[in-house]
């Protein structure tokens, strides 16, 4: 796996992106004249820099970002939620231009430049943040920073976790017949605390998700539906994705239990077997009352566990996840009924985990056996 994924974003006065994999000399930003001046510069690196859909945020895509800049001498703000602004492809800009004052500056950043940071020089900064789960999140702080040259790099983290789930039927007659996808008990509201020492090339995943302090909260969150049903074409990979929700905040998930899952953190399948004749096989007059949709009449329902195959149960930022399911025939109660997240043989869960947002290797997607 390759190491945690970063986005480092460069910045002049007229601040200047250099967004390929490598700087070259050709394209490195030009120093500005006056090296009182604050400006900010990319170190390159060897993550994906390929933009692979919307929403995701990369030193090719970011369109702006939000900075302030704090000295810790003088107890005052030399920048204070200044918007540098993308104006070309490896230029941006910034006004006023402010100046390096000598003494040692914390600096403290977010994009996209619509989420607002409260600055708190005595005590913590943070965001308060409501999570819409369409779009990307990054993070930057640096702290203690005194003028050694005219240009300071700023290393920008992924402070979500995204979440894809890829459905394959593979019936030998009839079809599958896909109502909802919906993530149930997960947060999408919480506090993102920036740490006093900042971040650094060397920030873990975990660090960063650390920084996460979570409300008391337990969701139902749609990730796909269909008013009508949609049937699957059989033996292909289908993304279940249609409701724009692909961004979660970091969390612990509680292990899901058949028997307890009203407390438990897990992925509700609602779907439908039909037969090439249109009639639906199931659910039927004998399926299990605890299989069958209390949402959407007509068609049974498959809960499955978020945390199966996770490293302490959780979602890290700046990873993705994609979950792999299977089926194959009905759901089925699993054996003994208590057991951690036993689906039966009709149905299974895989899951892929990716360093990058933007890696597309999933061994699952879109046609890799589950």
């Amino acid at each position: 796996m390759k190491r945690t994924t970063r986005i480092y974003v460069n910045v002049q006065a007229t601040v200047v992106l250099c967004a390929t994999v490598a700087c070259t000399h050709s394209n490195e930003p030009a120093r500005i004249d006056d090296d009182r001046h604050i400006s900010f510069e990319v170190e390159t690196n060897s993550f994906s820099q390929t933009s692979r859909a919307e929403g995701i945020t990369t030193t090719e895509n970011i369109p702006e970002f939000k900075i302030w800049a704090y000295d810790t001498a003088l107890f005052a703000f030399v920048m204070q939620g200044v918007t540098a602004v993308r104006t070309g492809i490896n230029s941006w800009s910034y006004s006023p231009a402010a100046d390096w004052t000598g003494n040692p500056i914390n600096f403290t950043a977010v994009s996209p430049a619509s989420v607002d940071i409260n600055i708190n020089p005595w005590w913590v900064d943070m965001i308060r943040y409501q999570n819409k789960g369409d779009q990307d999140l990054v993070v930057c702080r640096r702290t203690n920073v005194v003028q050694t040259s005219g240009r300071l790099k700023l290393h920008f983290y992924h402070a979500l976790a995204m979440v894809d789930v890829v459905v394959r039927p593979n019936l030998p007659d009839g079809k599958v017949v896909l109502k909802s996808v919906t993530m149930v008990n997960v947060n999408d509201v919480g506090e993102f605390h920036y740490p006093p020492e900042g971040f650094n090339a060397a920030t873990t995943a975990a660090e960063v998700s650390e920084c996460w302090n979570i409300y008391p909260q337990s969701l139902r969150i749609p990730v796909f539906f269909s008013e009508n049903g949609t049937a699957l074409p059989n033996a292909s990979a289908f993304a279940a994705d249609n409701q724009g929700y692909d961004f979660f905040i970091p969390s612990y998930l509680t292990e899901f239990n058949f028997d307890a899952y009203f407390n438990t953190t897990y992925l509700e399948i609602d779907y439908r077997l039909e037969n090439d004749h249109g009639a639906t096989i199931w659910p039927n007059a004998s399926t299990d009352y605890r299989l069958v949709s209390d949402n959407n009449p007509g068609y049974g329902q498959l809960r499955l566990g978020l945390s199966t195959g996770l490293e302490e149960h959780r979602w890290l930022a700046g990873k993705r996840y994609r979950y792999n399911v299977a089926i194959n025939g009905p759901a089925e109660v699993p054996p003994g009924a208590a057991s951690d997240n036993a689906p039966s043989a009709a149905t299974s869960l895989t899951l892929d985990i990716a360093d990058s947002f933007t890696d597309i290797s999933h061994p699952s997607d879109p046609n890799h056996p589950l």
